[in-house]
């Protein structure tokens, strides 16, 4: 999959690609004052946005993610996802940018599973946190539901997604918000882990194994990143404890790299070396990692 996906993935496409044709409102008709548009934090910490590019370049998206789950005859199931209601109780910037980028995973996950009559309640509560965070300017919602009716635009709201996302990284990194684009990013990805960790509590499978195996190196990538924060902000130091745990279970796991034959890949004939992964980690090991993952997923959340 072309690496802009992993832009759409994170905070547009993953809710962006349904079928609203049956929806009985729309989220323009929502009433948002149980939520209080709260002062502006800014910080004077900036990260390199070619650092955090390579971060979002690294991991699956949590369409692709989902994709794995469903491909492997996994059946939807509600009880992973976050309850959207919940954002109703996010009073600072740092709890309702971490959940924007869980509910875009879960999102994402809807998406896949086409689980059409869910999906308005998470737009609805994504709608109300961009208004909070002050960045709803960057998504035309009724455009985007216009556009989601139709296989036929699927062009025009792949290019549409990717610009909202990016126009957001580059005014939060402008106006000293740069911390937000760390946490939905960090969002995206714990709340991605926790629901083929949750899978694969209850069934063994080596693909997930392997997934989960090869988030070890995606999280040392991220962590420098949210470290940039922990003098402003206490809640980074306590967000960056928790994921340095995880960070501890997952070093246990082993991962080489085996070249395969090179072989030709394409018509031309042009040889491309094929390489794949081996992730070695025990039982006992991935239980931990298993554990561990949902703690941090439920105290984000929570």
């Amino acid at each position: 999959m072309h690496r802009t996906w992993l832009y759409l993935a994170l905070f547009c496409l993953s809710f962006m690609q349904f079928s609203c044709g049956g929806c009985d409102s729309s989220p323009e008709d929502v009433n948002f004052a149980s939520l209080e548009e709260e002062e502006v934090v800014t910080t004077d910490v900036n990260y390199n946005s070619e650092a955090m590019n390579e971060v979002i370049a690294s991991f699956s998206s949590p369409v692709e993610m989902a994709a794995l789950l469903k491909d492997s005859g996994v059946p939807f199931s509600q009880k992973y996802l976050i309850d959207p209601d919940k954002v109703n109780g996010y009073t600072s910037s740092f709890k309702r940018a971490l959940g924007l980028g869980v509910l875009s995973a879960d999102l994402g996950y809807l998406n896949v599973y086409s689980k059409t009559s869910l999906i308005l309640d998470y737009l609805v509560a994504i709608r109300k946190l961009t208004e909070t965070l002050t960045l709803g300017q960057f998504f035309d919602f009724q455009a985007l539901k216009r556009l989601a009716t139709s296989d036929d635009n699927i062009d025009s709201l792949l290019i549409m997604s990717v610009q909202s996302y990016q126009n957001m990284d580059e005014h939060l990194r402008n106006n000293q918000r740069s911390n937000l684009s760390a946490l939905m990013v960090t969002g995206v990805w714990v709340e991605s882990m926790y629901l083929v960790t949750q899978v694969a509590k209850e069934q063994s499978n080596e693909d997930f194994k392997n997934t989960i195996g090869e988030q070890k190196g995606i999280l040392n990538n991220l962590l420098p990143i949210l470290r940039l924060f922990k003098e402003n902000d206490k809640n980074f130091a306590d967000l960056i404890s928790n994921l340095e745990e995880l960070k501890d279970v997952l070093d246990v796991v082993k991962i080489t790299v085996q070249v395969k034959d090179n072989v030709p890949s394409r018509e031309d004939g042009v040889i491309e070396q094929n390489e794949e992964s081996i992730v070695t980690v025990s039982k006992e090991e991935l239980s931990e990692i298993i554990t561990v993952t949902e703690k941090i997923r439920n105290k984000i959340i929570n």
